[in-house]
């Protein structure tokens, strides 16, 4: 593991006191965030229907390429090949403290970063006046990741990579279904 990655994860993860941890914990959960995309989507088809169409069969494409590459074939698949990378509080617990949910799995790479990036292409395609409250929320779930002691910046970083891809491929996808 790279030294760099470790002071940077446990810089953020010293960032902050007892009430920031439980606001970063809270937006880090599966609840939270299935809740939020859920209630965004709705929102979304709501105000303009007349696109409800394409902007539904790019989140669904987004969520079969999301859970079938990362969730699927990196993270479960490839680890038959090659050794699951621990997560920082896993592999520092004397100087790493875990916030919220303590994932088992893998930390390369972050589904929470692929996911978010990929939802942030999206939304920001059809919807451009989001894009820049979409990408502070991304920035903030990056920032949480470290701080939460879930993941190293390179984790989040092919997140990111992964979440940019999954959205631009739906949206390419999306235009050549029509």
């Amino acid at each position: 593991m790279n030294d760099l990655e470790i002071k940077i994860v446990r810089y953020f993860n010293g960032i902050g006191g007892k009430n920031a941890a439980v606001f970063l914990g809270f937006i880090n959960s599966i609840s939270f965030l299935a809740f939020f995309w859920t209630v965004l989507v709705v929102l979304a088809i709501d105000k303009h229907p007349e696109i409800a169409k394409p902007f539904l069969e790019a989140i669904v494409i987004v969520a079969v390429l999301h859970f079938g590459i990362t969730e699927g074939i990196i993270k479960h698949l490839l680890l038959r090949i090659i050794p699951k990378r621990k997560r920082p509080f896993v592999a520092y617990p004397q100087s790493i403290t875990p916030i919220g949910r303590k994932f088992s799995d893998s930390s390369f790479p972050s589904s929470h970063m692929a996911t978010t990036v990929a939802m942030l292409v999206v939304i920001g395609s059809f919807y451009p006046s989001l894009i820049i409250p979409a990408i502070i929320f991304a920035a903030i779930i990056a920032f949480s990741r470290l701080h939460n002691g879930m993941h190293y910046p390179t984790d989040i970083l092919a997140g990111v990579l992964l979440g940019v891809s999954y959205g631009y491929l739906a949206l390419a996808l999306v235009q050549i279904l029509r």
